[in-house]
């Protein structure tokens, strides 16, 4: 009996896997037809691969000759050397432009995929049909992330171009594709969060952009703000600059995780992207040496060592030294750090918008509805013998 009721189970779990599955692809059979129809979707293709294309062929022509100028004028630059910063240079644009245009496009396409069905009152009748409405919300969420996936796939032979001069490697375009690939599941979920929660398709678009502002330019600024004021002033004098603020506030940030990308084709750990993401994460730049706050040094005393612990300007020791090679040793960055998070965080807080966004499409009356699992349908009856409402178990 228990063996046949076990069975019966595992059964229906596969016809209802089945059910969902086929709901979803339905709708983004339907959301794909409608978007594919006419000449909007190829339109903003085009226009898109054509930006990309404007942007890499405008830095090569404004680079390149800058950096045979200095090959030529005994800089010391070798042909190598200047095909590499060439191709560097046209890698950090097309990521950077890349991540501009993917943070504004996404969300586009995920603000009204709700309120439109609410403007148009065609969302009960959606609800109404055997299709669940998790099923409906996954279709349009992937319906759109298809469409932005696609202008994000389509855009990688331009950024191949930098393998013809080097300086990057299919390691970091594969980092690229992870980072606006994450960005765009990232902010189309919040689209289709606002969607779900507002009626009015307008009022969803402002709140989500704003929140792509937040989540861009706010925490950046909060980051900078937390640094310049967490830190006393006398400690800000003797350190020469300010202490950094918690890195998890840049973990939801996709510009410092793109830094973070750009920074692994930098052939030094002083280059500017390094910097940055060295700074943000506590390290401190061109050392072996996390943050600390700076000590006044003490003065010397006379017969003693002259040598009593110099700093580099910012509190730390400066970089080892090997004195047997008398060569520095390579100082520790924390490139790779943040975009792994960054995925990570952006991931699950996707799961967890997409999850109240099923919520919010169920009638109000039945979102937080829950229900013991019982037996079996049984017929409730109150006081006064009168029949009440029959509880089925899900």
């Amino acid at each position: 009996m228990t063996a046949g009721t076990a069975e019966i189970r595992r059964r229906s779990r596969r016809a209802l896997a089945r059910e969902f599955g086929g709901s979803v692809v339905t709708i983004m059979v339907k959301e794909l037809r409608s978007r594919f129809r006419g000449r909007r979707a190829f339109v903003v293709l085009t226009i898109y691969l054509g930006i990309l294309a404007l942007i890499a062929y405008g830095g090569y022509a404004v680079i390149a000759p800058n950096v045979q100028q200095q090959q030529f004028g005994g800089f010391g630059f070798s042909a190598a050397t200047a095909s590499a910063t060439i191709g560097t240079a046209i890698f950090v644009l097309l990521s950077l432009f890349q991540l501009l245009l993917v943070c504004f496009i996404a969300p586009a396409f995920t603000t009204g995929a709700i309120s439109l069905e609410r403007e148009k009152q065609t969302l009960d009748l959606l609800i109404s049909t055997p299709m669940r409405p998790g099923a409906i919300v996954i279709g349009k969420l992937l319906s759109a992330l298809a469409f932005v996936g696609l202008m994000i796939l389509a855009a990688i032979p331009l950024s191949a171009l930098v393998l013809m001069y080097g300086g990057a490697t299919i390691e970091d375009i594969a980092r690229q594709q992870v980072v606006l690939l994450v960005t765009a599941l990232g902010f189309g979920a919040i689209g289709l969060f606002y969607s779900a929660l507002i009626k009015r398709t307008q009022a969803a678009t402002v709140l989500t952009y704003c929140t792509m502002l937040v989540l861009t330019v706010g925490t950046a600024l909060l980051w900078v703000f937390w640094s310049v004021v967490g830190t006393p002033a006398n400690e800000m004098q003797v350190s020469g600059g300010p202490r950094p603020a918690p890195e998890q506030i840049l973990w939801v940030n996709p510009g410092l995780a793109m830094f973070d990308v750009i920074a692994h084709t930098e052939s030094d750990s002083y280059g500017a992207f390094t910097t940055v993401v060295d700074y943000a994460g506590g390290m401190m730049p061109g050392t072996d040496t996390r943050f600390e706050p700076a000590q006044p040094q003490p003065m010397p005393v006379p017969g003693g060592p002259v040598f009593n612990g110099p700093t580099n300007g910012l509190g730390a020791a400066p970089p080892s030294v090997d004195a047997a090679a008398g060569v520095g040793l390579q100082p520790v960055t924390m490139v790779g750090h943040f975009w792994t998070r960054f995925s990570l965080t952006i991931g699950a807080l996707s799961i967890l918008l997409t999850l109240l966004s099923m919520r919010l499409v169920v009638p109000a009356g039945m979102r937080f509805a829950f229900r013991r699992r019982r037996d079996g349908p049984r017929q409730a009856t109150s006081g006064e013998g009168d029949p009440g409402i029959e509880e089925v178990a899900p």
